[in-house]
C-alpha cells in the first residue's frame, strides 16, 4: 500500500473515537485552540464497518480506473438498488433512449437491438427503483437523460420570436416526443394519446421558459429591427420622439344636423356626440417586407435558356460520352428510332381516337346514346353473378361469371342504355314539370322538352352551352376575379404589417378624413398605392357601365369599403348602392326642408359652421313622372319643374344622406385600413368580373338585340330580364339586360348566378355551412385522405399525359409564394382560374381574401332567428374563430389539402403550355384534369348538398378515365401490368396461401380495382417473409371503386354513389339505431330505452370526430391503442407502427387465415339467420292465409337456391364441407347448418 501523503496533517496520537469528546467537527484538534471542544450532540453514528446495503469498502471505490485484472470483482455499482440492481446510470440510459424504446414498442418489437433486456423488464426495474430509497436520484438521472433524448432537440426554444410562438412550437414538438416515447401501461399516461397530450402541454410550458431564460442569459440572439418586427401601439409609443408622430383622428367634436335656422333655436335635438380626443401614434419611417418577383418556371420552359433539365450533369455526361462513345453510339442508334416511332404511333392514335371520342361521346348527335350505352356496358360487365340488370333478369347462361358471360352482360347493358336514351328522346316530360321549371328559371315554358333533354339539363354540366361561353367564364369569372383579388392582396400584405393606430390613420386617409400632408411619407405611400388601384378598377366600372363618370369623379378620392362591427359582410353589388340612408319625399318637402338640412359643427367662438366635407341631403337617381315616359334625372331644376307641373305633393323623389364620421363611429365603424383594402378588393373582385362576363356574352354573335319572332322561335331565344339591382340604378344583367340569348346559355347563366350567390333560405344556408365543416373533417382534416390524394394525383397526372418532371418546379413556385415572393407563372395560372375550381375553394369555401381570417369574430344571438338557426350560427362562429384563424391548426390542414391539389394543377398547366396550348386552353385543361368542382348541373348539385356530398369527384373523374381508356389505353395497361407483377412477386416470395386468404376475406377486400375483373386485385399481396400481408391500393387509383357493387348499404349501387346524407346522416341514422357505414344495427341495443339512446348518441358523436391519430375517441386513435392492448381472437395482429401507417393511408393488413375465417364464419351465420327469418316469414304468411301452398313452395324453392349458393361460396372460404340432405325441409336444415358453423367458429377460436 502506498505511503499516506497526508500523514503530516494527522495528530501525533491516534484518536480514541469511543472516548473522544463529541464535537461539531471531527477535525477538532486541527482547529485553533479557542474554537476547539465545542460540545454538541453527535447526529451520526460513526463506524468503520461498511454499509451492508451498498457494500462500500475502504478499497475499491475507484477500481474502475484500474486495469481490468486488478479490479475488485466483488464491488457493485455506486448508488445501485440491491433489489433490482438498477442504478442512476441505467436510469440515465433509459431516459436518453426513450424515443428509441418507444419507436421499438410502436413497431411491435420486444427489445432494442443494442440492449440486453426487453422493454417491459427495463420499465419494471425503473419503476421499482423510482419507488426505492434512492428514487429521487434515479428520477433525476432518468429525466436528465430524457432532456438529452434526440427527440427533445426538436423543441425549438430558440426559434420563436414571441412567447406564443415558442409555446406553439414547443407544444407540437413535445406532442411528437410524447407520441414516440415508450408507453408504460402501469402509469398515469397509459396510452400513446395521453402521453402525446402530456408531452404537448409540457413542451408548450417548457419552451417559453427555456427560451426566455436563454435570452436573458444572452445565449439567444434577439434582434428587434424595424424591418423585422410588426410593431404594436405600445412599442411605437416607447420610440424616441424623432421616430414617431402623433396624429389626431377625425370624429372628435360634436356635430349638429338640421337647418341652420332650426339649430340656432335649439341644438339639442340635432346633436350627434363626437368620440372625444382621439390620437394615433405612427412611425416616421416604415421598413416593411418587400415582395420579390420570380418567374417560377423551370429552366426547361424558359426562353433562351438551356433546355437540358440536367445541365448540372453536362460535364460528367460529356466525359463519359468521350470515353465510352464507341459503346454508347450503337445503343443510342438502336433505341432512338424505336422510341421515336413508338411516340409517333401513339401520337397518331391519340389524335385519331380523340376525334372519334368527341364524335361519339361528347359533341355528336348520338353522344347521349353512345355514352349511356357505354356506361351500361361497363355496369353489366362489372355486375356480380346472379343479379338483375336494370331490373331485367339475366339469363342463366350469362350468370356464371366467365369472361364470355361478362361480355354478354356488357352487350345487354349497352343495348339497354342506348335504347333507353332513344326512347327518352321521343318521350315528353309532363306539363306540370315544364311549368314548374319555367317558373323557377323565370322564362317561358319550353314546349318541346323530352325526358332525355330534361335529364341532360339537370345532370350534364353546361349542356349544349357553346364552348366560347366556358372560355369567357374562365377568363372573367375566374381569371379577372383572381387577378383583382391578388392585386389588392399585395397591398393588403403591406398594410397588414402596420400597427393598430397606423391602420386607423391609413383608413381615414383613404376615406379623405385625414389629409396626406399630415402623415409620414411611407404611410401616405401605402394609401396612394391603394387609391391608385381603386381608381384603376373604378375606370373598369365606368367602362362596364356600372357607374357614371360623374359618380366616379365625385368619390374618386374618398371611396373605400366601409364595414361595421356586428354587421354581415357586404355581398355582390353592394358597393354600387348609395352610401348612407335613402329616403323618399315629395318635391315640396325637398325644397322646404331636405335641401336645407346640413351638418354643422362649432368653431372656436361657439358659432355654427358647415362641415365642409359633408354635402347634406343629395338628390339621387331618376324621376319616373309617368308610367310610359322616359325617366328624368333628379336635379334642383327638374324638381322645380315638377312643382310647376302640379306634382309638388307626389312622393317622386329619392334623396341620400351620407353618414357623418360621428354617426359612423356610433355605428361601430371598423377603422382598419388593411381590412378595408381587403374588403374593397373582395367586393370589386365579385362584382366587376360578373358584369364583364355579361358584357362579353352580349358581344357574341348568338346574342340578338332585336330578333324577329321567327328567329326567337327558330333559335329558341330567351329575353334577359331588364331588372334593376335593389338599392341601385344598375341593371342586374348589365349590358346583357333586354337582349336575347339561346335558352341553354340563359339556363347556364342562371346556374352560375345561383352557384355564386348560394342558398337563399337561412336554415338551408346554415345547414350547408355545417356540412362544409363535416366535409372538412372527413377530407382535409384526415391524414389518410392527404396520402390518398397525393398518390392518386400522381397516377391521374400520368393518365392525362402530364409530366411529373414539372412537379418540383410547381413545388418551388408555391414555396417561393409562401415566402412572400411574387411568382409570375403561379399568378398567371391563378388569374386564369386554374386554382378556383379545387375542392377547398368550391366545397369548403376557402379564398385569398377571406375576411373571417382577418376580422375579429364575435357572436350574438339573433332574436329574430329560431333556435335551430341560432345554434347553427353559433357553430359557424366557433368554426371561424377556432379553425379559420388556425387556433387548432385545422385551417393549416385545409390549406395543405388545397396546396396538394394546386401543385399538380400548376404542373399540368406548365406542361400544357410547353406542348403548345394557349393560356386559356392550358388553364381549362388543368381545371378539368384535376377535378373541376365548379359544376353547373342542378341535379348533380342537389345530390351533392344532401344524399351524396362527395359525388363531385366521381362525376368529374369518370369522363377523364373513360377518355384515357379510349385515347391512351397503354396507360391502363402499364398500371395493370405493374399491379399483377407486384402481386405475383408477393405470392411467390411472401408467406401464406393466397387463394385461401382471399377466399376468407370479406367482400369489401376481395374485389378488383374499379370493380372490373381484368384489372389487378385491390388488395395486392406484398413479399413479406414473416407473415402474409396485403396492401389495399383502392384509394391510390383515381376512381378505384367506381364499379364496386359489392359494398354499401344500397345493393348494386357503386360505392361512390352510396347515399350517406352528410352530417345529417351521421347524426340521424345513428340516433335511429342504424350504422349506415356497415349497413347493420348498432351493437349493444335492446337493454332499455335509456341505454339505447346513450349508445346511439355516443356512436353519432364518434362518427363526427375527425379521424386523426391521437385525437381522443377517433377511429385512428382507437386502432393504435388496440394494437398494443387488444390481444383477443378477433383483434388484428399488428404492431402500433402498422396500425399508425393504416391511419395515415398506408393500408397494410396481415392476412391471418384463422382470424379471417372466424370473421367469415360470423358473416355466414348472420346470412343464414337472414334466410331463416325469411323462411319464418314465408310460413307466417302461409299460416295467415296470405299465400297458398303453391306460392309458399315457390318462395321456399327460391330461398333454397340462395342457401345452396351461399353454402357453396362459404364452404370454400371457411375450408369446411357443408352437407345437407337433398329434399330436406329448409326450415330444418338451416338450424343444423347454423349449429355446425357455430361449432366450426368455436374451433377457430380454440386454434387462436
Amino acid at each position: 500500500m502506498a505511503e499516506n501523503m497526508f500523514k503530516d496533517l494527522l495528530p501525533e496520537k491516534e484518536r480514541d473515537f469511543d472516548n473522544q469528546l463529541k464535537t461539531k467537527n471531527e477535525f477538532n484538534d486541527l482547529l485553533p485552540q479557542e474554537e476547539r471542544d465545542v460540545p454538541i450532540k453527535n447526529e451520526f453514528k460513526l463506524s468503520d464497518t461498511p454499509d451492508d446495503k451498498y457494500e462500500l469498502k475502504e478499497k475499491g471505490l475507484f477500481d474502475d480506473l484500474l486495469p481490468e485484472d486488478e479490479q475488485d470483482k466483488s464491488l457493485t455499482k455506486l448508488y445501485t438498488d440491491p433489489d433490482t440492481e438498477f442504478g442512476v446510470g441505467d436510469a440515465f440510459i433509459l431516459g436518453l433512449t426513450d424515443t428509441i424504446r418507444g419507436v421499438t414498442q410502436f413497431a411491435g418489437g420486444e427489445k432494442v437491438f443494442f440492449m440486453d433486456e426487453d422493454l417491459k423488464t427495463q420499465q419494471a426495474k425503473l419503476n421499482a427503483a423510482l419507488q426505492g430509497e434512492g428514487g429521487g436520484l434515479i428520477a433525476a438521472a432518468y429525466f436528465g437523460g430524457a432532456v438529452l433524448d434526440p427527440a427533445t432537440w426538436l423543441i425549438p426554444v430558440l426559434r420563436g420570436k414571441t412567447l406564443y410562438k415558442m409555446a406553439l412550437s414547443g407544444g407540437v414538438a413535445g406532442g411528437l416526443a410524447g407520441a414516440l416515447g415508450y408507453v408504460d401501461e402501469n402509469s398515469l399516461f397509459d396510452t400513446r394519446t395521453k402521453q402525446a397530450f402530456a408531452g404537448a402541454a409540457g413542451g408548450a410550458i417548457l419552451s417559453p421558459i427555456l427560451g426566455k431564460t436563454l435570452e436573458a442569459a444572452k445565449l439567444r440572439k434577439v434582434t428587434k429591427l424595424l424591418d423585422e418586427q410588426k410593431f404594436s401601439d405600445e412599442d411605437i409609443a416607447k420610440l424616441p420622439d424623432k421616430l414617431k408622430r402623433t396624429i389626431s383622428l377625425p370624429g372628435e367634436e360634436d356635430v349638429f344636423v338640421g337647418t341652420k335656422k332650426t339649430l340656432q333655436k335649439s341644438r339639442k335635438k340635432g346633436k350627434i356626440k363626437g368620440a372625444g380626443k382621439r390620437d394615433a401614434i405612427v412611425r416616421e419611417k416604415l421598413k416593411l417586407k418587400e415582395i420579390e418577383t420570380v418567374d417560377g418556371r423551370p429552366n426547361s420552359l424558359l426562353p433562351n435558356k438551356d433546355n437540358n433539365r440536367n445541365f448540372i450533369l453536362r460535364g460528367p455526361r460529356e466525359f463519359f460520352k468521350t470515353i465510352l462513345g464507341g459503346f454508347v453510339k450503337p445503343v443510342k442508334a438502336v433505341t432512338k428510332p424505336i422510341v421515336e416511332v413508338t411516340e409517333k404511333i401513339k401520337g397518331a392514335y391519340t389524335k385519331k381516337t380523340t376525334a372519334k371520342y368527341d364524335q361519339y361521346f361528347r359533341t355528336g348527335p348520338n353522344a347521349g346514346e353512345f355514352g349511356t350505352g357505354a356506361g351500361g356496358a361497363l355496369y353489366g360487365f362489372a355486375l356480380p353473378e346472379d343479379q338483375t340488370l336494370f331490373g331485367v333478369d339475366i339469363p342463366e347462361d350469362m350468370q356464371k361469371g366467365g369472361l364470355t358471360e361478362r361480355f354478354s352482360r356488357a352487350a345487354l347493358g349497352f343495348m339497354m342504355g342506348f335504347g333507353g336514351v332513344r326512347l327518352a328522346k321521343k318521350t315528353q316530360v309532363p306539363d306540370f314539370v315544364k311549368e314548374r321549371r319555367a317558373k323557377v328559371l323565370g322564362m317561358p315554358i319550353e314546349e318541346d322538352l323530352s325526358i332525355a333533354s330534361y335529364l341532360a339539363k339537370n345532370f350534364v354540366d353546361g349542356y349544349k352551352v357553346p364552348k366560347v361561353v366556358k372560355e369567357i367564364e374562365t377568363e372573367d369569372l375566374q381569371g379577372l376575379r383572381n387577378k383583382i383579388e391578388l392585386e389588392f392582396f399585395r397591398i393588403f400584405q403591406r398594410a397588414n404589417q402596420l400597427s393598430t393606430d397606423e391602420r386607423k390613420v391609413l383608413y381615414n386617409l383613404l376615406e379623405g378624413d385625414i389629409k396626406f400632408d399630415v402623415v409620414p411619407k411611407d404611410l401616405a405611400k401605402i394609401a396612394k398605392t391603394a387609391r391608385k388601384q381603386i381608381t384603376r378598377i373604378t375606370q373598369m366600372y365606368i367602362d362596364a357601365g356600372l357607374i357614371t363618370e360623374e359618380t366616379a369623379l365625385r368619390n374618386i378620392e374618398r371611396y373605400i369599403k366601409r364595414s361595421y362591427g356586428g354587421k354581415d359582410l357586404a355581398k355582390i353589388g353592394s358597393e354600387l348602392r348609395a352610401r348612407g340612408v335613402l329616403e323618399t319625399m315629395t318635391p315640396n318637402e325637398w325644397i322646404k326642408s331636405y335641401s336645407k338640412t346640413k351638418a354643422f359643427k362649432l368653431d372656436d367662438a361657439g358659432k355654427l359652421i358647415r362641415v365642409n366635407e359633408h354635402k347634406g341631403w343629395e338628390l339621387f337617381g331618376n324621376v319616373q313622372v309617368k308610367k310610359f315616359q322616359e325617366p328624368i334625372k333628379a336635379t334642383e331644376k327638374s324638381v322645380k319643374g315638377l312643382i310647376k307641373a302640379g306634382k309638388g305633393d307626389e312622393p317622386l323623389l329619392t334623396a341620400r344622406w351620407e353618414y357623418t364620421k360621428q354617426e359612423r363611429l356610433g355605428m361601430t365603424e371598423i377603422e382598419d385600413g388593411a381590412f378595408a383594402i381587403m374588403e374593397t378588393g373582395r367586393l370589386m373582385a365579385q362584382t366587376l368580373p360578373r358584369y364583364k362576363f355579361y358584357a362579353d356574352i352580349a358581344a357574341q354573335t348568338f346574342t340578338k338585340t332585336t330578333p324577329t319572332a321567327e328567329e326567337i322561335l327558330k333559335l329558341d331565344l330567351i329575353e334577359v330580364p331588364n331588372t334593376v339591382r335593389t338599392g341601385t340604378i344598375q341593371k342586374t344583367y348589365g349590358a346583357l339586360a333586354g337582349k336575347f340569348i339561346p335558352r341553354e346559355v340563359y339556363e347556364n347563366i342562371f346556374q352560375i348566378n345561383k352557384s355564386i350567390e348560394g342558398p337563399i333560405k337561412p336554415a338551408f344556408k346554415a345547414y350547408r355551412n355545417l356540412n362544409q365543416v363535416w366535409k372538412a373533417s372527413k377530407t382535409a382534416w384526415n391524414p389518410t385522405v392527404h396520402v390518398n390524394n397525393i398518390v392518386s394525383n400522381l397516377v391521374l397526372l400520368d393518365l392525362v399525359d402530364g409530366s411529373a418532371s414539372l412537379l418540383p418546379a410547381a413545388v418551388k413556385a408555391f414555396n417561393d409564394q409562401s415566402k412572400g415572393k411574387s411568382v409570375k407563372i403561379l399568378e398567371e395560372a391563378s388569374n386564369l382560374g386554374v386554382f378556383s375550381s379545387n375542392y377547398v375553394k368550391q366545397e369548403l369555401a376557402g379564398g385569398i381574401l377571406d375576411p373571417d381570417k382577418v376580422i375579429p369574430a364575435y357572436y350574438k344571438t339573433d332574436p329574430n332567428k329560431n333556435v335551430f338557426e341560432n345554434a347553427v350560427n353559433m357553430s359557424d362562429f366557433i368554426y371561424k374563430d377556432l379553425i379559420k384563424k388556425n387556433k387548432f391548426g385545422l385551417q393549416k390542414l385545409s390549406d395543405y389539402y388545397a396546396l396538394e391539389d394546386s401543385i399538380f394543377r400548376l404542373a399540368l398547366y406548365m406542361d400544357r403550355k410547353s406542348k403548345g396550348y394557349n393560356k386559356v386552353q392550358a388553364a381549362q385543361d388543368a381545371r378539368k384534369s384535376f377535378i373541376d368542382y365548379n359544376i353547373q348541373a342542378p341535379g348533380i348539385n342537389a345530390l351533392r348538398i344532401l344524399p351524396t356530398p362527395f359525388l363531385a369527384y366521381t362525376y368529374r373523374v369518370i369522363p377523364i378515365l373513360a377518355e384515357t381508356a379510349v385515347v391512351r389505353p397503354w396507360k391502363y395497361a402499364k398500371y395493370a401490368a405493374l399491379g399483377y407483377t407486384l402481386n405475383n412477386l408477393g405470392e411467390i416470395l411472401g408467406e401464406g396461401a393466397p387463394e385461401a386468404e382471399r377466399a376468407a376475406m370479406t367482400k369489401e377486400l376481395q374485389g378488383k380495382i374499379a370493380g372490373l375483373p381484368f384489372l389487378p386485385h385491390k388488395n395486392i399481396k406484398i413479399p413479406t417473409v414473416d407473415k402474409a400481408r396485403y396492401v389495399n391500393v383502392t384509394r391510390y387509383v383515381p376512381g378505384g371503386d367506381i364499379f364496386d357493387l359489392n359494398s354499401g348499404t344500397i345493393p348494386l349501387v357503386p360505392q361512390p354513389l352510396q347515399a350517406n346524407f352528410g352530417i345529417a346522416g351521421e347524426v340521424l341514422f345513428p340516433m335511429l339505431g342504424f350504422d349506415l357505414f356497415r349497413g347493420d344495427k348498432i351493437k349493444g341495443q335492446g337493454i332499455s330505452e335509456f341505454d339505447d339512446f346513450s349508445i346511439r348518441a355516443k356512436f353519432a358523436l364518434k362518427r363526427l370526430i375527425p379521424n386523426f391519430p391521437f385525437v381522443p375517441g377517433s377511429y385512428s386513435t382507437e386502432r393504435i391503442k388496440k394494437a398494443r392492448e387488444d390481444k383477443s381472437t378477433l383483434a388484428r395482429n399488428e404492431s402500433e407502427l402498422l396500425a399508425f401507417l393504416n391511419t395515415v393511408g398506408v393500408k397494410i393488413e396481415e392476412a391471418d387465415i384463422s382470424r379471417l375465417r372466424t370473421i367469415k364464419g360470423f358473416e355466414y351465420r348472420r346470412k343464414l339467420n337472414g334466410i331463416r327469418e325469411q323462411i319464418r316469414g314465408v310460413y307466417n304468411k302461409f299460416n295467415k292465409g296470405s299465400i297458398n301452398e303453391i306460392k309458399r313452395d315457390k318462395e321456399l324453392v327460391e330461398l333454397n337456391k340462395k342457401f345452396e349458393k351461399l353454402s357453396e361460396e362459404y364452404s370454400e372460404a371457411l375450408n369446411m364441407e357443408i352437407n345437407y340432405q337433398e329434399g330436406a325441409k329448409l326450415s330444418e336444415v338451416v338450424p343444423r347448418i347454423t349449429s355446425a358453423i357455430k361449432g366450426q367458429t368455436e374451433k377457430l377460436f380454440d386454434k387462436n
